[in-house]
């Protein structure tokens, strides 16, 4: 019988030619992971967002107060792997010094980005399943401190995924400067603020305290307005970013393809991209192939299949006009 059986693979097959870290010890979650709880959580309410955001998101958490996820050795292993990777560095409109495909340089990188009970940790606290991002380009993302003292690592800007955590794998309380800090309001609030040329009040930017490295912050990256200071004296700052997309698949999909662009190669971008779109139609598919719904009726089903071919119209309209964007944020 011919084998029906098709075989999925969370991170692909085949990779970009990209060159290994020399030294990449093994990820051991039994000895790398120490995951806590974060003391608060913020709602999408807390941030000014009200029916806008209906149907766009299964969970009111937008984002958490520092809590951690390695242990020592699990932050010496990160550290170990991330002083290697900043040979790759290159950068962005937005970000002066950043790696980008951390998990095809290095395994660690891939298998803790990959992990099943790191996901199920962050899905408790978001209050809705997670699974890591299909892209591994948005796995793994490191950004430097700049070679310039007094320049921010990152812009005030919003995420080109939903779902993100941001970790500290160096030591951010032996730095002056280089907090991470959220806007209390919109992206649209943030946005007119931006336009007018205005400051923006001190009462609305939330910098969680930073207690050590191996602690995250997550958040609803595409809602969640945030930036990285500068340091103010020389040091060493790494952050680590790792994305995850929603389980719940009646949740539409939020992936920036226009503003991947200016990060990645286009042409790595439209690969990963389309493999994203790609699981995501084929999860829907699933039942259709094997637990057909036998009560519903022509138009019940072609309305089902409907919904699928337009997300796969979406994306090719995202894929023919990804490489005509601006790439977008608020400034310093």
């Amino acid at each position: 019988m011919y084998p029906y059986d098709v075989t999925l693979h969370l991170f692909p097959q085949t990779a970009p030619d990209y060159e290994p870290i020399a030294d990449d010890p093994a990820f051991d979650p039994a000895v790398h992971l120490a995951l806590e709880q974060p003391e608060r959580v913020y709602t999408l309410a807390d941030f000014g967002y009200g029916e806008e955001v209906v149907g766009t998101t299964p969970t009111e958490i937008a984002a958490t107060d520092c809590f951690r996820v390695l242990s020592d050795e699990g932050v010496a292993a990160m550290q170990h792997v991330c002083r290697q990777l900043e040979a790759f560095t290159t950068s962005n409109p937005r970000i002066q010094r950043n790696v980008r495909g951390g998990a095809y340089r290095s395994r660690f990188l891939r298998d803790f980005s990959l992990d099943p009970s790191v996901a199920e940790h962050f899905s408790a606290i978001m209050q809705t399943r997670l699974l890591p991002l299909p892209m591994p380009h948005q796995l793994a993302h490191l950004n430097y401190q700049p070679q310039t003292v007094g320049e921010n690592v990152d812009k005030w800007h919003y995420d080109t995924l939903q779902v993100d955590t941001v970790m500290f794998v160096t030591d951010p309380t032996q730095l002056a400067g280089g907090e991470f800090q959220y806007f209390r309001g919109t992206r649209d609030e943030m946005a007119q603020l931006h336009q007018a040329g205005q400051s923006i009040p001190a009462e609305r930017v939330i910098a969680p305290a930073m207690p050590g490295p191996g602690y995250v912050v997550l958040m609803q990256g595409n809602y969640v307005v945030h930036q990285a200071k500068g340091l103010r004296e020389a040091g060493e700052r790494i952050t680590l970013v790792n994305g995850y997309t929603y389980a719940d698949l009646d949740t539409p999909d939020y992936t920036a393809v226009g503003q991947l662009v200016h990060a990645d190669p286009p042409a790595v971008v439209a690969a990963e991209y389309a493999r994203h779109i790609g699981l995501r139609c084929v999860r829907k598919l699933e039942s259709v192939i094997n637990t057909p719904a036998f009560q519903l009726n022509p138009r019940q089903q072609a309305a089902y299949l409907q919904s699928i071919r337009h997300e796969l119209d979406s994306a090719i309209q995202h894929l023919e006009n990804a490489e005509t964007e601006a790439m977008r944020h608020f400034g310093d």
